[in-house]
């Protein structure tokens, strides 16, 4: 069994865990921003949904051997790598899915602060799912024996 593998798995998974705890809170972000009219607080509960986001890829490029990603980029270009060799990356739409969170939540959502609440609500969900959805492929990485 490779060791190095089931490690990464189990620093996976706790990395995983990370990004349900910051995504909670930005739902917890969002709501207290609406009910007290704070659109600072939507639009940090827009950036936790980007940092879920982040965390969610960053278990999952763990858990398939990859080395701690440096920056935003580094982040892409592994991704990339990933979805060429596990088809069902492509499948499940990951890389896009993504970058359409970078785009909306952390560019229209943080920076701008362009988002409604019902469309952070929305996002956040989309990030619900992709968390999800990396669970299933983490789960999927069977140690060579």
């Amino acid at each position: 069994m490779d060791l190095n593998l089931v490690l990464g798995a189990l620093e996976a998974f706790s990395i995983l865990e990370e990004a349900r705890r910051v995504l909670s809170k930005a739902f917890e972000e969002l709501r207290e921003g609406v009910r007290s009219g704070d659109m600072v607080r939507v639009r940090d509960a827009c950036e936790k949904g980007w940092l879920a986001t982040v965390k969610a890829v960053d278990a999952l490029l763990l858990s398939y051997g990859f080395e701690e990603a440096k920056t935003h980029v580094d982040r892409r270009r592994k991704l990339r790598d990933l979805s060429r060799k596990v088809h069902e990356v492509v499948e499940l739409g990951i890389y896009d899915r993504v970058e359409a969170r970078r785009s909306t939540l952390h560019s229209d959502g943080f920076y701008s602060g362009i988002l409604t609440h019902e469309e952070v609500e929305d996002e956040l969900g989309k990030v619900e799912k992709l968390v999800e959805d990396v669970e299933k492929l983490i789960k999927r990485v069977k140690p060579s024996t």
